[in-house]
This record gives C-alpha cells, sequence and structure tokens, in this order.
C-alpha cells in the first residue's frame, strides 16, 4: 500500500521591510529585477529609467532618453542591454554599460505600456494602446546584432 506524498510546503510571501530606497524620479511606474535578482530597475515619471542595487540601496546608473514617462523596462538574460518603454509612444533598446540608447523603435500609436524580451534577447515585444475603437496591436522587433568581442 502506498501513501500519498505529502504537499508541499507553500512559499511565503515577505514579511519583513528590508530597505527604502528614495528614487528621486517623481511617480515610479514600474520596479523590475534583473534575472538573477541582484539588480532592479525602477522607471520614473521624470523621463528616466534607473539601475539599483537593491542590497545596498545604491543608484548605479541613471539612462535618459525618453520624451515622457517611463512605464515598464525588462533586462536582457546576460544583463548587457535593457528595453524600456514609456508615453513617448516609443521602446528603447540601451546598452547596460555605456548607458547609451542602441535604438529607438517607433510604430505605436499610443503610448506603450509594457515590453519584454524573449528568453534569449533576440526579440523585444511591446504593447500599448491604440486610438479609440481601434484595436490594441503588440509590436516585435528584432533586436540588431551585436559585435561580438575581439
Amino acid at each position: 500500500m502506498a501513501f500519498p506524498r505529502p504537499r508541499p510546503a507553500r512559499p511565503e510571501l515577505p514579511r519583513k521591510h528590508v530597505r527604502t530606497i528614495e528614487c528621486g524620479q517623481g511617480a515610479v511606474r514600474a520596479v523590475r529585477f534583473n534575472v538573477d535578482g541582484n539588480y532592479c530597475l525602477t522607471c520614473g515619471s521624470d523621463k528616466t529609467l534607473k539601475l539599483w542595487n537593491p542590497h545596498k540601496g545604491t543608484a548605479l546608473r541613471s539612462y535618459q532618453g525618453h520624451g515622457y514617462e517611463v512605464l515598464d523596462a525588462a533586462g536582457s538574460f546576460d544583463n548587457s542591454q535593457i528595453c524600456s518603454c514609456g508615453s513617448d509612444k516609443a521602446v528603447v533598446l540601451w546598452d547596460v554599460a555605456s548607458g547609451q540608447v542602441v535604438r529607438k523603435y517607433r510604430g505605436h500609436a499610443g503610448k506603450v505600456n509594457c515590453v519584454q524580451f524573449n528568453e534569449e534577447a533576440t526579440i523585444i515585444c511591446a504593447a500599448g494602446t491604440a486610438a479609440r475603437a481601434a484595436p490594441t496591436p503588440c509590436r516585435c522587433w528584432m533586436r540588431p546584432r551585436m559585435a561580438s568581442p575581439a
């Protein structure tokens, strides 16, 4: 006679407040961790994207290039690039190390609410709002090929 396996314990939500980070970005529209959880991004109404070490509470870099507030962001699997989107109707691809814009993708009729890389970070998908009574588009772009290190 076989006994049923015990149910695994439910994962518990955090109960302890660890840190408050003063972002200085006005309203923070989104907070996203990188793949391994060592860094996080904040998307601000001040048109900036900031990279943080949440364990120390220190700002590592600020990314400026959006025309209006930044609504969402995502990091690539290798932490080399960030994609972000916002009320300026654009999706922006950033180089993490230099802080420079790699490329701006346009084509949305309204603000872009969310953005994400695929698992290999070769495609960026974004969705936003459209004109009244129009279907809301989801647009996908192939990421430009990066030069391999010599």
